[in-house]
């Protein structure tokens, strides 16, 4: 059935209507909170409360009852279409286009960041602004490794970080400038139009803001410092995916900020604006007496933004909390475990033997399925995959019908993408939870080489989907160059 004219304004008028009226809720409990905040005395802190939502109570993911219920999965089976959107070109030549975009976004834009910068896009990719254009010393992307390397003798920035997130029209990044030792939350908003980025450095004013928006928490409290590096010979290295995946820093509103631990006795604590610690969560597990110098890190637990709202796994855990400011974690999930369940303590333990052990990995929450993976049998690292003796195991919880099933699929391969596309015979998919976005849809991010190496492969010419999908994408590999940025969106 199909909707005429006056239908379709009313169904749009009506989603706007919603999404409206989501936002007045949120900014009046925004503003309660501020109220009620203001009302403390100077370093008050709540309770740190674990508090079960009663008509939402957690859900149990049975892990370990569910390990022989095996099925394979193809694409199809857990998504309808798959949009592509190609990117407008930046009309900044300076800036390289070197580098996958990480993409995030609004209710009305997209939003692209890579080290480089933070860009903004309509629905259709059509280039609106850029909000900020980094400016680094002493790092390096290898295009080839797909890994960014920081050289810490000659290291600065003044830059934003690669995670952004947004509430209603503002969108938030963070802003860091390492000569000076700003160090920022910023807010831009979006509704209002933005003025062209005035990038010139003054060398009478070098505490100048080089990105958009305006101040919103002053992550120093003034008292800035420059950056001085630990080892100042030393440097560090990052999988681009594993850097897209990190949230250094995060507020859910207006009044607070928030920062996960993986190390140490706390696993998340939750501040003012003015810094000042109004609740703090201690890890339910702690390390005893652990005196060995080589251990092993192979959780570092998980995090991820969805709908404005902070959610994060600590490291060795089972649970998926939901963050409720100013002092509330929600349990939302529950990994049951087990026997295979290992606990902190002997995880780490380089001499432990972990056969038959599951550690929680990967885990993305999209709109009707969740896609997670475990670690079996041994550390996730470098030699224990050369020797096989590692397993990933991927699964797929059904959100509607609360059902968890394994993908057959071969744990001992490390590096294809686990679901196969049957429904343009493109790229295979796996999800990480940075590329879910508001509306549940899986994110991936493509450059025009890509989709052209895509569809000259002969597993794109042996596909049996369906020949007017393909046909699209041959169609689109042919309008691209080499460095044009798509991003594909699987709803």
């Amino acid at each position: 059935m199909k909707l005429n004219e006056n239908d379709l304004a009313q169904k749009i008028l009506s989603e706007e209507e919603i999404l409206a009226q989501k936002e007045e809720l949120r900014l009046k409990k925004e503003q309660e909170l501020a109220d009620s905040l203001a009302k403390l005395p100077k370093g008050f802190r709540f309770d740190a409360k674990r508090k079960i939502d009663e008509k939402n109570p957690p859900i149990i993911i049975d892990v370990a009852n569910r390990l022989d219920s095996i099925k394979y999965f193809k694409l199809s089976d857990v998504a309808q279409s798959i949009q592509y959107i190609k990117m407008q070109n930046l009309p900044d030549t300076s800036i390289s286009n070197n580098m996958l975009y990480k993409y995030h976004m609004t209710d009305k834009y997209i939003v692209a960041s890579n080290i480089y910068g933070i860009h903004l896009f309509t629905k259709n990719g059509k280039y609106q602004n850029t909000i900020i254009k980094n400016s680094w010393s002493g790092m390096k992307y290898e295009k080839k490794k797909d890994w960014i390397n920081f050289y810490f003798s000659n290291f600065g920035a003044i830059a934003a970080g690669i995670t952004v997130w947004s509430q209603g029209d503002n969108l938030y990044y963070s802003y860091q400038n390492t000569y000076t030792g700003q160090n920022y939350i910023m807010e831009v908003d979006c509704s209002k139009e933005l003025v062209a980025l005035n990038t010139t450095f003054e060398p009478e004013n070098q505490r100048k803001i080089m990105g958009m928006g305006k101040l919103s928490v002053d992550l120093n409290h003034g008292h800035d410092r420059p950056f001085k590096a630990r080892h100042p010979n030393g440097m560090n290295t990052f999988k681009r995916e594993n850097y897209y995946d990190k949230i250094n820093i995060f507020s859910p509103d207006k009044n607070t900020y928030l920062s996960q631990f993986n190390y140490g006795k706390d696993m998340l604590q939750i501040f003012n604006t003015r810094g000042e610690t109004l609740s703090s969560f201690k890890k339910l597990e702690q390390l005893k007496n652990f005196k060995q110098r080589g251990f092993r890190m192979f959780d570092r637990g998980n995090s991820y933004e969805l709908n404005g709202n902070y959610f994060f796994r600590t490291n060795y855990n089972d649970t998926i909390f939901k963050v409720i400011p100013p002092n509330i974690i929600q349990p939302k999930y529950v990994f049951h475990l087990g026997n295979h369940k290992v606990s902190i303590q002997n995880a780490m333990n380089s001499s432990f033997d972990l056969t038959g052990k599951i550690t929680p990995y990967e885990w993305a929450d999209a709109k009707y399925y969740i896609f997670m993976s475990f670690i079996k049998d041994n550390n996730l690292c470098p030699n224990s995959k050369q020797d096989k003796s590692v397993k990933l195991h991927y699964a797929i919880y059904d959100k509607q019908n609360e059902s968890l099933q394994f993908i057959k699929y071969n744990p001992t391969d490390y590096t294809v993408n686990v679901l196969q596309n049957d429904i343009d015979g493109g790229f295979s998919v796996w999800p990480k939870s940075y590329m879910i976005n508001r509306k549940g849809e899986i994110m991936i991010a493509l450059s025009g080489e890509d989709i052209k190496k895509k569809v000259s492969s002969d597993e794109f010419k042996n596909s049996t989907a369906p020949a007017v999908n393909k046909q699209k994408l041959t169609e689109l590999a042919a309008n691209c160059k080499n460095d044009d940025q798509v991003l594909m969106l699987v709803k």
